[in-house]
């Protein structure tokens, strides 16, 4: 194995540790969670049929069958989770409380940590020494949203790192038009698929600029296409497959009641609100991307294969995102539908960092332990529990919203959702700004607060004195960290509990040790 290899294997290994040792305590919830019962039941049931619909309004699929929504990559790589949390069922029930979440984000963390290794390769691929790949890798792994999503069993990490896959194999298929390299593009673009249907763009992207780059070496460019569409096909094959086993058509993907409720937005509001909104713009939730957007020309003046790829490959889908009329994502921890494109656009930080001055330097610092400190207070609490006080708040202050006219229809629940009529508060209003929602909850909950209490520093006290009834949303809140199932939540399962913790940390300290060692000798 290369030094190369070793240090990507070191950099895996780092940052599984530490995603695991600083995981989450929630079930899977929201979207995941039909992506978690279709995991379970088909390693305990053979079968792909769910008992809980989601969305709420999800039509049957075949036999009158519940089905989960996603496509078939999400849940494909539950199984281990859910075969690990099924035998623990099985040997000692008692445990299911501890390892039950555990094993639902045992597969986020695991390709939070591939997409590091990943995000490493790519830089020394684009000439960066593997010093400063490393540096920039652990600036991916612990100062932006990476970390977040790598604690969850929602699918936006399982497409970051298809995506991050996606396009590293494009950039060295275009270098290298062999038949090695084009498989792996098949394969890497197949997952993508599998990922998301939507990620079809990308691949299209990837293979115009193949083609383009190609143009001119007409037998190497049908090579690649070639060996790169039979790599693909297994993976378009089980998608069809999938759709058919589901809704009785191999084209139909389950989305198709939504798309006209969901897409039809405006491309600038949705650009606006992830890249400028006070409270959702993705430079506040992933603070070096504002560093790599610095040394973007440079970058680009230095590869530019890779300012191609940036347009052909990463910029259709950010497109049709910004067309979605609830662009955020959420609920979600910033915006949810920017996280696959993250580790793409940090590339160029690589570039700042290897022409870093005294003051740079600092500037560097700064920047990055602000990332640092963004999701630290990310991953202390679900995101969802900030959300729901805002809409209870923002209810009672501003007014309940007419939601009459809501694309996601009301349907007697009081809410419709992720609509603009419920959630413009946390996109675009400073007094629930969700950074500074997260710092004030965390405090709260800290110093013991009740929900009457907690309001005196609340953030929207600084636009109003009007106390709000938080009854029901307040008390839900709670510190979001796997050592708490077994110190608080079931405290029988604490033998288990306290051997992982010293497994996760052993871990993180032997690799993470490995890791620094080959960082210095780099």
């Amino acid at each position: 194995m290369t030094t190369t290899r070793k240090h990507a294997l070191a950099i895996f290994a780092t940052v599984f540790a530490m995603y695991l040792l600083s995981g989450s305590r929630e079930h899977a919830w929201g979207d995941a969670h039909p992506v978690w019962d279709v995991a379970e039941r088909i390693v305990h049931h053979g079968a792909i049929d769910i008992t809980k619909r989601w969305p709420d309004d999800l039509p049957p699929g075949r036999d009158g069958k519940i089905y989960g929504i996603a496509s078939i990559g999400p849940v494909l790589v539950q199984l281990p989770g859910a075969a690990i949390a099924g035998i623990t069922r099985g040997v000692a029930r008692s445990y299911d409380p501890l390892v039950w979440p555990i094993a639902s984000h045992l597969a986020a963390a695991a390709l939070g940590a591939l997409a590091c290794a990943l995000f490493f390769l790519l830089l020394v691929d684009l000439g960066r020494t593997p010093r400063i790949a490393s540096l920039c890798t652990a600036i991916l792994a612990f100062a932006t949203t990476t970390w977040v999503y790598a604690r969850y069993p929602y699918s936006e990490i399982l497409q970051l790192a298809c995506f991050l896959g996606t396009f590293r194999a494009t950039w060295r298929v275009i270098g290298q038009p062999t038949r090695r390299e084009a498989v792996w593009l098949g394969i890497w673009a197949g997952c993508l698929l599998e990922a998301k249907y939507v990620y079809a763009l990308a691949i299209a992207g990837a293979v115009v600029a193949i083609i383009w780059s190609l143009r001119d070496r007409k037998a190497e460019l049908r090579r690649v296409l070639a060996w790169a569409a039979v790599a693909g096909a297994p993976f378009a094959a089980l998608a069809l497959v999938y759709n058919y086993l589901r809704w009785g058509s191999v084209l139909e993907t389950g989305y198709g009641p939504y798309l006209g409720a969901f897409f039809g937005g405006s491309v600038f509001d949705g650009a606006a609100g992830m890249l400028v909104s006070p409270n959702k713009s993705a430079f506040l939730y992933s603070p070096p991307l504002v560093l790599a957007v610095a040394a973007l020309p440079a970058a680009i003046r230095a590869n530019r294969r890779y300012g191609v790829l940036l347009v052909t490959v990463a910029l259709p889908t950010f497109i049709l995102c910004c067309t979605y009329r609830s662009w955020s994502g959420d609920y979600a921890w910033g915006p949810r539908f920017f996280v696959y494109v993250v580790p793409v656009l940090l590339v160029p930080i690589a570039w700042f960092v290897e022409a870093m001055s005294r003051r740079k330097k600092m500037i560097l610092a700064s920047i990055v332990s602000a990332g640092f400190v963004v999701q630290l207070l990310g991953n202390a609490l679900y995101w969802d529990h900030f959300i729901r006080i805002a809409i209870d708040t923002k209810n009672q202050w501003l007014g309940n919203p007419n939601r009459s006219g809501a694309y996601v229809a009301e349907a007697g629940r009081g809410h419709c959702d992720s609509c603009f009529e419920d959630t413009y508060e946390i996109l675009w209003t400073p007094a629930f700004q969700p950074i500074r929602g997260h710092f004030w909850l965390v405090e709260s909950i800290a110093r013991g607060d009740d929900w009457k209490e907690a309001q005196a520093d609340a953030p929207w006290r600084r636009y109003t004195t009007l106390d709000v009834n938080l009854a029901q949303s307040y008390p839900r809140a709670r510190i979001d960290w796997w050592g708490l199932l077994w110190m608080e939540d079931a405290t029988d399962t604490w033998p288990l509990g306290l051997a992982l913790l010293l497994v996760f940390t052993a871990g993180a300290a032997a690799s993470g040790a490995w890791w620094v060692r080959l960082h210095r000798r780099a």
